[in-house]
């Protein structure tokens, strides 16, 4: 396995992780709706459509994480992984614009994501064409 697989399989690892974690606090936040809306003032189908909208990002960053690191193993089936990857990048990107241009949220998570993804995508394009060329 070169470098550059390597390097993909870790940060796919990561991006699992991450994606479980969202995953499990989507549900969590989900379940506890009622309870979290009455302490934060808030209704209770706002939290529950925030927390839906946690799993889902969270079952594609999974998803993404799975392909990369399965791809890591046989890089020449690693272009999956680069399209969901660019797109999970495109998306935190915007996310982040929308958050500097008025929005509301913490705008490190999503430039954290987008740069962790990047990355990925990034060695994962270099060790495709490495493979390719063998």
């Amino acid at each position: 396995m070169s470098t550059n697989c390597k390097i993909v399989k870790v940060l796919c690892l990561v991006l699992m992780v991450l994606g479980i974690a969202a995953v499990a606090l989507g549900i969590a936040s989900f379940l506890g709706a009622p309870e979290i809306g009455s302490a934060a003032n808030e209704g209770v189908v706002p939290i529950q459509v925030a927390s839906v909208v946690m799993a889902v990002a969270g079952a594609f960053e999974l998803v993404a994480g799975f392909l990369g690191a399965r791809g890591a193993n046989n890089p020449a089936h690693l272009m999956s992984f680069i399209v969901l990857g660019t797109v999970l990048v495109i998306v935190n990107a915007g996310e982040v614009a929308l958050s500097v241009m008025g929005g509301s949220g913490p705008v490190w998570v999503n430039a954290a994501y987008a740069v962790l993804v990047l990355v990925a995508v990034l060695f994962a394009g270099r060790a495709r064409r490495e493979a390719l060329d063998r």
